[in-house]
């Protein structure tokens, strides 16, 4: 979603980013990548919960997602420090339209499953 700020922009959208992670964690996790974006800290996990949000220490280690912690440090790219928060809690992604409708609902399987962004913008250009 990063990389396609501007598009996201373009579509008179906005972006929040929720997180149960501490305002250090954030802070740092923002300066390094999607400083555009708002982001809104839910320690209680109360958002978490609503969309039904699960944790799993098992699916959080999976094999995928070792993986993609080895080549991101093969390709030299700095791990971002937990700060000590659950590394367990599964995020996903969500749209919501201007009305409250839920548009798209994506729980997260483990930490890497994230739906393309291609098909994030197109529920996004099709709404009213």
């Amino acid at each position: 979603m990063c990389a396609h700020q501007d598009e996201i922009a373009a579509l008179n959208t906005r972006v929040f980013i929720i997180s149960f992670g501490t305002l250090p964690a954030v802070q740092q996790w923002m300066s390094e990548t999607c400083t555009t974006f708002t982001v809104l800290l839910d320690r209680e996990r109360t958002v978490y919960n609503a969309y039904g949000l699960e944790r799993s220490r098992l699916r959080s280690l999976s094999l995928r997602t070792l993986w993609l912690y080895a080549r991101n440090h093969l390709r030299g790219q700095q791990m971002h420090s937990s700060h000590g928060d659950d590394t367990s809690q599964l995020g996903g992604d969500f749209i919501v339209d201007k009305n409250g409708i839920l548009r798209l609902s994506y729980p997260s399987h483990d930490p890497v499953d994230r739906p393309p962004v291609g098909a994030l913008l197109q529920v996004l250009q099709k709404l009213p």
